[in-house]
């Protein structure tokens, strides 16, 4: 199964990026979710209740990110496991770019699903996963819809130049070693 498409974000691109790997958003913004935990700066733990063809049940699942590129984009790969012997794996790309005063998220989706969610058909995953995303992004725009515009951070400063060419002794120490195997070869050889 695969989802592709776009959203678009009242809220600038750092704001943006951070909200979505804020566990307290993801907890608020996602359909049925119970608990977000970041593990670690990469990490996910996450517990949802979710009704998908039927099949009430409780999942538990992960989300590590990789290929990150703050502010910009990552590749998110997913597990959840649910009670009722239910499968769901996959993996996310999110791209993320500045877009008529706000950010447009794009995201394209790849998933499986496995036990009596596979018997459901990928027809009605496909719609079920559809309508997930559309929720989220739907309680996700409103939240950032409310959240202050703020600048983003200025860069970090330059690191300190290292090296021969910023030192002026390091250069003197070169010329001077250059003069002396020049001296030694040109008058003891």
């Amino acid at each position: 199964m695969r989802i592709a498409d776009a959203q678009w974000i009242p809220s600038t691109q750092h704001q943006t990026w951070d909200a979505l790997t804020d566990p307290t958003v993801l907890q608020h913004c996602i359909p049925g979710c119970v608990e977000v935990v970041r593990l670690s700066p990469t990490e996910y733990a996450v517990k949802l209740r979710a009704k998908v063809a039927g099949i009430d049940t409780d999942y538990d699942g992960e989300i590590l990110m990789s290929d990150v590129d703050p502010h910009n984009s990552c590749t998110l790969a997913f597990e959840g496991k649910g009670l009722a012997a239910c499968l769901a794996i996959g993996t996310a790309q999110i791209n993320l770019s500045a877009k008529d005063e706000g950010t447009r998220v794009a995201y394209t989706v790849a998933c499986m699903a496995g036990g009596k969610l596979a018997e459901c058909g990928e027809s009605v995953l496909l719609k079920t996963g559809d309508k997930i995303i559309q929720k989220f992004f739907a309680a996700f725009i409103d939240h950032m819809a409310g959240q202050p515009r703020l600048a983003p951070p200025p860069a970090p400063p330059e690191p300190e130049p290292r090296g021969l060419s910023n030192s002026r002794w390091s250069w003197i120490m070169v010329i001077l070693v250059i003069a002396v195997f020049w001296g030694y070869h040109t008058f003891y050889k």
